[in-house]
């Protein structure tokens, strides 16, 4: 538990500082080795636990369908995710949580760029463009299916076979993943002020 904590926090640090170096800095070499550093925490964290699975590929479906898989290090971090999961062996999936997740990382890319070109003309944001801004959909249907899921404890014949839920801890691991994400963009933020 602590681990899988451990890892996702550094999957979404790992994923952000890949992107950032890439195209803030043009470093190609440095955003690869930082996409793979991701790599080998989704794998991980992938196998052992199939909601990380889930989320993990609707990220990468998600923004792909966004058309957010976009340079090299992307690429080759998709490419290397993708092939290492089937080398290893896909972990069973329930079908309707990575529909359900694919559409709302969809979502947040699209909605995140409609408030970026906002922001990048001068609008004031309201919260529901902040909401949009930090990718609050992925949240909210992580959080929803966590819940499911802690019903699904309680009540397991409630859902009719249907697995559309998710651990309930898995939200707290969506969150962990969240802030290494936030704070890689806060500290490459605060050094490109310095240097």
């Amino acid at each position: 538990m602590i681990i899988n904590a451990i890892l996702f926090a550094l999957s979404g640090y790992f994923m952000k500082t890949s992107d950032d170096l890439m195209d803030e800095k043009d470093n190609l070499i440095l955003a690869v080795i930082s996409g793979i550093l991701c790599v080998i925490c989704t794998v991980y964290l992938s196998v052992n636990c199939v909601d990380a699975a889930c989320i993990f590929l609707s990220i990468l479906i998600g923004t792909a369908l966004a058309n957010k898989v976009d340079s090299l290090n992307h690429i080759i971090s998709a490419v290397l995710f993708i092939l290492i999961l089937i080398l290893i062996g896909f972990p069973h999936l329930s079908w309707p949580c990575l529909f359900v997740c694919i559409l709302a990382m969809y979502f947040d890319e699209k909605a995140n760029d409609f408030v970026d070109e906002k922001e990048e003309k001068g609008f004031n944001l309201t919260f529901v463009h902040k909401l949009l801004k930090y990718r609050y959909v992925a949240k909210i249907t992580v959080l929803i299916l966590s819940v499911l899921g802690l019903i699904h404890v309680f009540y397991p014949n409630l859902f009719f076979g249907i697995e559309l839920y998710f651990e309930p801890v898995t939200i707290i691991y969506f969150y962990l993943f969240d802030l290494g994400y936030e704070f890689s963009n806060k500290l490459n933020n605060c050094l490109n002020n310095v240097f």
